[in-house]
């Protein structure tokens, strides 16, 4: 029998990457035989590949060592580095062994090319601590000397505050403060970190802000403020700082201060805020979902930084740069110094850095802390792991890979304490060749330490980024952005974000029309609210006319808005719960159409590769985009949600005029829930469908939403000797669910007005002596035809038999007529009373509004604005916006009228149904107003939820093809008809 066979290395994930011997490594391995006859063996088999090399490292090692044994280390990863390029380790695999301790870095440790796999991990799971930091040792600390020092200091903290001085114990590189928030890439200056634990610079107000009560321009630099008196050392600081969001509420800032005029309690900046400066309306006894101002009063509060008459609680420390000396009132628990208590101080910028040529290069199972910049710098990286790590307290992010990074993989690490979690960028975005860069089983948090933006706990560009099984919570800003194509964010557990920005979202990304294929599925995003003044703070967020994300299968919770579309083009929003927004659950615009960034848009789209062959057949919508409207929000889809919110918001909400078009956003077949029941058990984030909402799930195949241990991590992050510490992942027990509470109320026996021209809701007032049966037509001139001139059935409308039929003969009565100026023809349909008229012009039909009287109104500014005489939807679309500029009366709805055609469109309150023919139900036959709808289903403010009914009432008639029901959304004049 004839075979072919071939090995396939496997890896289990949550075993180390690699098992060695003495002098071999051993990879598991599937041996797979193909066999005649299309039969498929596998086995189990070990594969040799290559000669193994250790290298063990101790700090309590020598360099003169050969660090080829566990008893002969070497003392520094730098020593091991340079060992890699030994003859006898070039082209081998190599482990170098960390052993038990702090190993810190006198510079950053630069692995420039390597000729095998290169492995750094903790040795037989000690613990292990790598820094770019420098121990001060504790017994060095003393209480402050100095009496000038003493009495700038707060009161409370000059018997509490401890000084070290730097320069004695060599420490002179003490850094640079410099910019950093909005957009800045923040190198550190030297920080304090007490047993793992970071030290924050002094400032006031402690963790918080006070407004600027007062601007010369928006434009300038100096601003007045209300410290209550406390600023009376101020003004003798050496080198002070604002930080804050002096203008917008997404943009923070830290500006160093030139002068501050105590007495006039005021602030001069060195140079002049991005944005400029605003008055402030922030409100510190409201950190509460929504209490503070809106979009309109957003930004202008500060805190001062980097102040010594600041240092006021445990935590904080001041570094005197001209003296070259520390103070600190210590973070530990009896807020002293014992000799047992670690200390250090971040020395150098990036921790370790990797050049292209350093491929198959792996890190696992220590710690990594104390960086002024970046932990892992990358640049097109290939093949580089990074697993059970934890990386803390770094002054950027914890691993940046720039350029065209491949195959990088970050696994099941803590990473916590940073200015940025983990950004990964590679694949080639012409060609669309995947990056295959992994983010998977990461527990990422506090991941804005100093400045909110742009310190995103996960970044991701290129192509074919996946980001899975992440834990990621308590952001000061973004939790994920993304951009570029075909990356996969699922399974994640986001919660806690945008806790001092807003405009913000947990998932956030902007202004590109190309960057398609995305896909956000099967995450929990919840508890991410607006808790300061500004705009609306988001669970997705796509920004800036953002286009063609897919987001579907994803469980929403308790967010300020659930996700928004900001003007952008086909983005799909379906298969979703989304529970209890604190305003309404989905937001959308068309900015694009007023103030959109549309030729910044155009330059980028023309840059990329959108009209080659692949691109066209890759995102088809992208290729004839610059022919089909490009500023408007077109292709949008939200539908198959599940949405329930508290009464009074809303699913969708249109924050531009003129948005509920289908063909900008089609939003169908969503199902509102209307009490918490309907839901498992939302105490638990248990969002199963349950009672009424199981029984449209089921009908419309809804799939069960993602379950809360279906989320986040799979294994235990971190090193192993924080693992070890730790329980496996749990399921959840599975909650008893609610009972289902009765969902409907008695309807209202409240209507709204009827429209003054008789469309069947009501009995004919202007013509109440038509009988009840045939089609009427009143034909006040008719030059071609003067005997059909009076009042007389109609025995073609009456043949017609439908109501359509009769009103239709106005027109044509009109027509046959002459067309007679401003002479009327009515048609009067009398089983319903329905009717219309046909002559020249466009009219309102009211009630009145203020001091009008009833009766019907020429629109003149229709007719000389908008050639409403004689374009029909221009003189239509009138009665919805005249109905508001009249005060949005229940009782006196509007209708506009087109005369040459006796179309009519009536806009007023309420969700109104015409069920033409109901063979199952004769009761239901009519045109009437959804009393049941508006008080169970808010038909009468939520337009899905009145199209709805008429689906409703369609299949309660028999859902037949032949008998359609329409609804009529009144407040903006528009309709549906099921099927």
């Amino acid at each position: 029998m004839n075979s072919l066979s071939i090995l396939i290395p496997t890896i289990k994930y949550d075993q180390p990457v690699y098992s060695h011997s003495d002098n071999k490594i051993k990879m598991e391995c599937l041996r797979v035989e193909m066999l005649t006859g299309l039969l498929l063996v596998l086995w189990s088999v070990t594969c040799v590949w290559s000669a193994t090399v250790h290298i063990y490292v101790s700090p309590s090692g020598s360099d003169s060592n050969d660090g080829r044994s566990s008893s002969q280390p070497v003392k520094t990863l730098h020593h091991a580095v340079t060992m890699l390029g030994g003859r006898d380790i070039q082209g081998n695999s190599v482990f170098v062994e960390l052993m038990q301790g702090y190993h810190d870095l006198s510079s950053t440790l630069h692995i420039q090319s390597t000729s095998g796999t290169v492995v750094f991990r903790a040795y037989q799971g000690q613990e292990v601590h790598v820094t770019g930091g420098r121990r001060l040792d504790s017994g060095l600390f003393r209480p402050v000397q100095e009496d000038a020092v003493r009495q700038t200091l707060p009161q409370a903290a000059r018997t509490k505050v401890l000084e070290f001085d730097l320069a004695a114990h060599g420490v002179t590189d003490l850094g640079n403060l410099t910019k950093f928030g909005f957009q800045i890439s923040w190198t550190a200056p030297l920080e304090v970190f007490i047993n793992g634990k970071a030290l924050r610079l002094a400032e006031w107000p402690n963790n918080n802000f006070i407004n600027i009560n007062k601007v010369t321009t928006r434009s300038g630099r100096w601003f007045f403020y209300d410290a209550g008196g406390r600023d009376i050392h101020w003004a003798r600081e050496t080198e002070p700082w604002a930080y804050g969001y002096f203008y917008y509420s997404y943009c923070d800032l830290a500006e160093p201060i030139e002068l501050v005029n105590t007495g006039a309690h005021m602030i001069a900046l060195k140079e002049h805020p991005q944005y400029g400066i605003n008055v402030g309306h922030y409100d510190p006894s409201k950190r509460t979902p929504g209490g503070q101002a809106g979009f309109v009063d957003q930004g202008g509060y500060f805190r001062v930084v980097n102040m010594l008459c600041e240092l006021d609680q445990p935590g904080e420390y001041y570094v005197d740069r001209t003296r070259q000396m520390l103070y600190l009132w210590p973070n530990t628990h009896d807020h002293t110094l014992k000799s047992s208590d670690i200390v250090y101080a971040s020395m150098i910028d990036n921790c370790f850095e990797i050049d292209s040529q350093a491929k198959h290069v792996h890190f696992e199972d220590f710690s990594l802390e104390g960086c002024r910049h970046n932990g892992f710098e990358l640049n097109d990286a290939r093949n580089v792991t990074l697993k059970n790590l934890e990386i803390k307290n770094t002054g950027g992010n914890a691993v940046h890979c720039t350029g065209d990074c491949r195959s990088v993989s970050v696994l099941a690490s803590d990473i916590h304490d940073v200015n940025g979690g983990v950004f990964l960028t590679g694949g080639n975005r012409t060609t669309l060749v995947p990056s295959q860069n992994v983010i998977r089983d990461n527990h990422i948090w506090n991941h804005a330490r100093v400045g909110a933006e742009p310190n995103h706990a996960v970044k991701i560009g290129g192509v074919h980024a996946t980001v899975s099984h992440n834990h990621l919570h308590h952001g000061q800003y973004t939790g994920i952005w993304w951009s570029g194509n075909d990356h996969v964010i699922e399974y994640n557990d986001v919660h806690h974000m945008c806790l001092v920005g807003t405009d913000c979202g947990a998932l956030h990304t902007d202004l590109d029309w190309t960057w398609r294929g995305n896909v956000i599925r099967h995450n929990h995003i919840h508890d991410t609210r607006r808790l300061f003044p500004g705009a609306s703070v988001r669970g997705i967020m796509l920004d800036d006319q953002y286009s063609s994300v897919l987001i579907e299968h994803n469980v929403f919770y308790n967010n300020g808005i659930h996700a928004n579309i900001g003007g952008g083009r086909d983005n799909v929003i379906r298969y979703n719960v989304m529970y209890n927004s604190d305003s309404d659950a989905i937001q959308v615009d068309g900015r694009g159409l007023s103030w959109g960034n549309n030729d910044w848009l155009t330059r980028k789209l023309e840059k990329s590769p959108y009209r080659s062959a692949l691109w066209k057949s890759r995102y088809p919508q992208l290729y004839s985009m610059l022919d089909n409207s490009p500023k408007a929000p077109v292709g949008n889809q939200i539908y198959s949600n599940v949405i329930y919110n508290r009464p009074g918001k809303r699913e969708v909400i249109y924050t531009t005029n003129n948005m509920q078009r289908s063909d900008y956003f089609n939003v169908h077949d969503n199902y509102k829930a209307f009490h918490v029941s309907e839901f498992w058990s939302p105490d638990n984030a248990d969002f199963r469908l349950h009672c009424e909402a199981a029984q449209w799930g089921s009908r419309t195949h809804f799939p069960q939403p993602v379950t809360v241990d279906e989320v986040g991590p799979t294994v235990l992050t971190g090193p192993h000797y924080l693992r070890a510490q730790r329980h496996a992942p749990t399921t959840h027990p599975s909650p008893t669910p609610m009972s289902c509470e009765r969902t409907t109320k008695a309807p209202a026996t409240s209507t709204p007005g009827v429209s003054y021209l008789p469309d069947g809701t009501a009995p004919n007032h202007l013509y109440p002596d038509i009988p009840k049966e045939g089609c009427w037509l009143i034909t006040e001139s008719c030059p071609s035809h003067p005997s059909s001139q009076g009042k007389h059935k109609d025995d073609l409308g009456t043949q017609n038999g439908t109501e359509e039929g009769c009103l239709a003969r106005a027109a044509q009565q009109w027509k046959w007529c002459g067309s007679p100026g401003y002479h009327q023809v009515v048609a009067v349909y009398g089983p319903t009373g329905a009717m219309t008229f046909s002559k020249k012009g466009c009219y309102f039909a009211t009630w009145g509004c203020g001091h009008q009287a009833p009766g019907f109104l020429r629109d003149s500014y229709a007719e000389s604005k908008l050639n409403a005489t004689r374009v029909e939807a221009n003189c239509l679309s009138r009665a919805a916006g005249q109905w508001a500029w009249c005060g949005h009366s229940p009782q006196r709805p509007y209708t506009s009228v087109f005369g040459p055609t006796g179309a009519f469109r009536t806009a007023g309150a309420g969700c109104w149904v015409k069920v033409r023919s109901c063979p199952a139900h004769r009761d239901l036959e009519g045109y009437f107003f959804d009393a049941w709808g508006a008080t169970n289903r808010d038909t009468g403010t939520e337009k899905e939820e009145c199209f709805q009914r008429a689906g409703d009432y369609w299949a309660q008639c028999g859902s037949h093809s032949n008998a359609p029901v329409t609804a009529y959304f009144r407040p903006d004049g528009s309709s549906h008809t099921a099927p």
